[in-house]
């Protein structure tokens, strides 16, 4: 069974949600067009390598220079290429930055990921996981999530903006996993087409985190629920700790626009010189049963991951260009306002990561 006999029907048009129908290549199934063809929005996107590419405005053409030979399969792939070319092509230096950090820190299904899910999902209730289940992973990455999500029972439909989305499809090995590339702040699936939905470490570094989020959750039935995890604005924490966190952001708003090779190599010493001796620390005097001490310490949340995690995470925490940090009470607020009720914080780390139902529309 192909993933997309099931997630065709979940998808909408990303202009106005109406319903797609698919047309496959003669010569493979994997390849085709979604075709939308209700006046005034006629549209039609192309299924590359079995992903539908439901993209707007300039990642159009983007996605024509980095596709050409699937663009020249036949007559109406050509045409649909000249309609996308004539868009302004969309360079995303964020997408672009995560794009060269998922294609190398690309590992999913370890035992280490394995229990940072458990730290990540603590407040997703065990029957949300039933096989019946179809879960939206909003910004999925390398899949990380999305593999250890589809392990526990359902389907997931995992989306990204960027060409992660390839490797992510690399990564899954299973057909419980369908692929969307998408822009979060228009998430191209029908109202009320997943049970739930998860997106960590995304939001806070889009343009708009309330229109994403609300993208996001008009695609949840009432009755689901979305986890959200954004960085935490430092709440609670001492004046030197937010005094070194301005010193670590100036530091990122300068390393984030060097070359990707410069770039990963500061957050590999960062990783090395930082990260590592911090949370090897925090995790000794977690083991000399000084808990309170060792969880003050910065980037204690390490301190029983690998090195190869907290090489990634230096990289994502330096690598991008866009970031926004939440209070408790702001990210509550921004819940609050996309339609989220009874929202719920977990009181470990990482901060801030929350669950908020969908009430009925």
């Amino acid at each position: 069974m192909s993933t997309l006999d099931w997630l065709v029907d979940l998808l909408g048009c990303p202009g106005c949600g109406g319903a797609l129908t698919f047309r496959a290549a003669a010569d493979d199934l994997r390849q085709g067009v979604l075709v939308h063809e209700h006046p005034p929005c006629e549209e039609a996107f192309p299924v590359i390598d079995g992903i539908p590419r439901l993209l707007v405005g300039g990642h159009r053409a983007t996605l024509v220079r980095r596709h050409a030979s699937w663009f020249e399969r036949d007559a109406g792939a050509l045409a649909l290429g000249r309609r996308w070319s004539a868009e302004t092509a969309t360079e995303d230096a964020v997408v672009s930055g995560f794009d060269y950090e998922w294609s190398r820190y690309s590992a999913t299904g370890t035992e280490e990921l394995g229990k940072v899910f458990g730290e990540y999902f603590d407040l997703v209730d065990e029957e949300r996981f039933a096989s019946t289940a179809i879960v939206l992973d909003a910004g999925c990455g390398a899949g990380r999530w999305a593999v250890e999500v589809a392990a526990r029972g359902p389907r997931v439909v995992a989306m990204d903006l960027g060409y992660s989305v390839d490797v992510a499809q690399r990564n899954a090995g299973s057909d419980r996993i369908a692929f969307v590339q998408a822009d979060v702040h228009a998430v191209p699936l029908r109202a009320g087409a997943v049970d739930w939905a998860y997106s960590l470490g995304v939001l806070h570094h889009v343009a708009e985190p309330a229109r994403a989020l609300g993208s996001v959750v008009r695609a949840i039935r009432p009755g689901g629920l979305a986890l959200i995890y954004l960085y935490y604005a430092l709440d609670g924490r001492p004046f030197p700790y937010r005094i070194m966190f301005r010193v670590v952001d100036l530091a990122r708003r300068v390393v984030s626009r060097l070359p990707r090779s410069a770039a990963h190599a500061f957050a590999t010493a960062v990783a090395l010189v930082v990260y590592l001796p911090l949370a090897r620390l925090s995790r000794l005097l977690h083991a000399w049963g000084l808990k309170a001490l060792a969880d003050q310490l910065p980037l204690s949340f390490y301190r029983g991951l690998p090195f190869r995690i907290m090489r990634n995470d230096s990289l994502d925490r330096f690598g991008t260009q866009v970031e926004q940090r939440f209070t408790r009470e702001a990210m509550r607020a921004l819940l609050g306002a996309a339609g989220l009720t009874s929202i719920r914080f977990s009181p470990q780390m990482p901060f801030w990561h929350a669950v908020g139902a969908v009430s009925g529309r």
